[in-house]
C-alpha cells in the first residue's frame, strides 16, 4: 500500500463506484522488461480509457515518450519521423496506435526527461561523482528536461481546454533543452567523463511549439539550477 493512499486498483476491477469526472490521467505503464510486460502498456491504455467511460470523462491523458522518436540533431516536433531505438519506445508507439479514434478522446503525451525520474537525477542522489559521455565536440548529452512543476501546469490547462482543441499527439517538456552536464555541475555532484560510444545521440530535443500554443510553461525546465533546486525542495536529492 501507498502511505496515504488506501485503494489499489488492479486491471478488470469494478469501476462503478468511482466518482464522476471530466478528465483521466494515466501516467501507469512498464518502462522493463520484456516484450509481453511491455505490452502492457497497451492493456493499461485501454484500461484507462474504460474507466474515463465508467467515470463519465471526456479525455484521457496517456504518458507516452519522446523514445517513439526517430533520432534526429534538431528539434523534434510532432509530426517527425517515429523509428524507436529500443524496446520502450516500440511499446509505447504501439500504445498510441491501439488509441487511434479512441473514445473518450485520447491525448499522447510524448514526455521528456523528466527531471528525478530521469537516470541521471536518480544517479547523483545516490553517487558522490556521475560519469557522462563526452562527444567529439567536447560537451556531453543535450536533452530535453520537465520540472514536477511544469508537469502539473501541463496537466492542468490540458484538463481545462475544450476537448474539441485537444491533439492527438503533444511533446510535453521545457522549452529549450539542458545540457546534462550543467545539471551534474549545479547539484555540486563530481563529474568524470568517458567518451561517447557509437550511435550515442548528442542531442534529444522536443519541438513544444503546439504545447506554447495551448499554454504558457512556467516554469519553462529550462535552467539546470532551477531544475536542481527544485528537485532539492521536494526532498528527492541530498
Amino acid at each position: 500500500m501507498v502511505p496515504g493512499v488506501d485503494q489499489v486498483f488492479e486491471v478488470g476491477d469494478d469501476v462503478d463506484y468511482l466518482p464522476q469526472c471530466n478528465a483521466v490521467l494515466a501516467l501507469w505503464g512498464a518502462v522493463s522488461g520484456g516484450e509481453e510486460a511491455l505490452n502492457g502498456n497497451i492493456s493499461l491504455a485501454c484500461e484507462a480509457q474504460r474507466i474515463a467511460r465508467a467515470c463519465g470523462a471526456d479525455r484521457v491523458l496517456h504518458a507516452s515518450s519522446a523514445a517513439v522518436y526517430a533520432p534526429s540533431l534538431s528539434p523534434i516536433d510532432e509530426t517527425a519521423e517515429c523509428a524507436p531505438r529500443n524496446a520502450y519506445g516500440a511499446a509505447k508507439l504501439r500504445m498510441e496506435q491501439a488509441l487511434l479514434g479512441a473514445e473518450p478522446k485520447a491525448v499522447c503525451l510524448r514526455i521528456g526527461n523528466v527531471a528525478g525520474a530521469d537516470g541521471l537525477l536518480s544517479a547523483i542522489a545516490d553517487n558522490p561523482s556521475v560519469t557522462l559521455i563526452r562527444f567529439p565536440d567536447g560537451r556531453g548529452p543535450v536533452r530535453s528536461y520537465l520540472q514536477l512543476a511544469t508537469m502539473a501546469r501541463v496537466v492542468d490547462g490540458l484538463v481545462r481546454l475544450p476537448v474539441s482543441g485537444m491533439p492527438d499527439i503533444l511533446n510535453v517538456a521545457g522549452t529549450a533543452p539542458v545540457a546534462m552536464e550543467e545539471l551534474v555541475r549545479a547539484t555540486g555532484c563530481g563529474l568524470d567523463w568517458r567518451p561517447a560510444p557509437r550511435g550515442a545521440l548528442p542531442v534529444m530535443a522536443l519541438d513544444v511549439g503546439r504545447l506554447t500554443s495551448l499554454m504558457t510553461l512556467d516554469p519553462p525546465s529550462t535552467d539546470a539550477a532551477e531544475i536542481v533546486g527544485e528537485w532539492r525542495r521536494i526532498g528527492q536529492m541530498p
